[in-house]
């Protein structure tokens, strides 16, 4: 009895000092767990910052590389579809556009030579009237020198009036020529500012005497054309 009683006390000598052991291994797994998941937090808090800061980086560029002149046109919607309409002030344009004020001036300049020249050449062939009217009230002329004159005097005023059509189709194919120019030079800056910013389906030109009645500006980009006219029309003179 006494032999099993010792037997009994170094069995559960033993179990407690496994179970210690136990203890000491399930502690240290726990904090060799610990450790690992505590680098494992650490790793991903350094990547989601890493991530975080280079999508503020990136929103940082993107903000700063856009155009500072484009601004956001919304979309109409009709249903399902979506059309975007931007508008355009051509008076402004006309106003503002530094070629078209050029152009007007070289036109009214080519004007004002012709009507000078047929100015001048009106008042000679007036002068000849009168003298011939004179001479015929005085009846200094014989009917000869009467046919001459009047002949001539015909003749100046056939050429007068071909001279007046003449200048005439030269003015209005020269005006036409400007109008062209100026609505070649709008068409493509329109395009270049639609295309860098807006992407719209339609753009409509407004003026004083058009069909449209109202238009918001919110949809109005006028600015941003007479600004790429300008600043094109300065570089094609550099």
């Amino acid at each position: 009895m006494e032999y099993q009683e010792e037997e009994s006390t170094q069995t559960e000598e033993n179990t407690v000092f496994t179970t210690e052991e136990n203890i000491e291994e399930v502690l240290q797994e726990k904090k060799t767990k610990n450790a690992d998941n505590r680098k494992k937090t650490a790793l991903l808090l350094i990547v989601g910052y890493g991530i975080l800061a280079l999508a503020t980086v990136t929103l940082f560029i993107l903000h700063f590389s856009q155009p500072k002149n484009v601004k956001t046109i919304p979309v109409q919607t009709n249903g399902e579809s979506q059309t975007t309409i931007i508008t355009i002030n051509t008076d402004s344009i006309m106003e503002h556009y530094v070629l078209v004020q050029l152009l007007r001036d070289d036109l009214e300049q080519e004007t004002e030579k012709y009507q000078k020249e047929l100015e001048t050449k009106s008042i000679a062939f007036q002068t000849k009237v009168n003298n011939y009217q004179i001479n015929l009230q005085n009846n200094v002329l014989t009917q000869t020198q009467m046919q001459n004159t009047e002949r001539q005097l015909m003749q100046e005023k056939e050429t007068l009036e071909a001279l007046s059509a003449r200048y005439t189709k030269i003015l209005m194919d020269k005006e036409n020529s400007v109008q062209n120019e100026i609505m070649d030079s709008l068409k493509n800056a329109t395009k270049r500012i639609n295309d860098a910013g807006f992407q719209a389906d339609y753009i409509f030109a407004i003026n004083a005497g058009s069909a449209v009645l109202y238009s918001n500006k919110l949809y109005d980009i006028t600015d941003e054309v007479i600004k790429e006219l300008n600043e094109t029309y300065k570089k094609s003179t550099k």
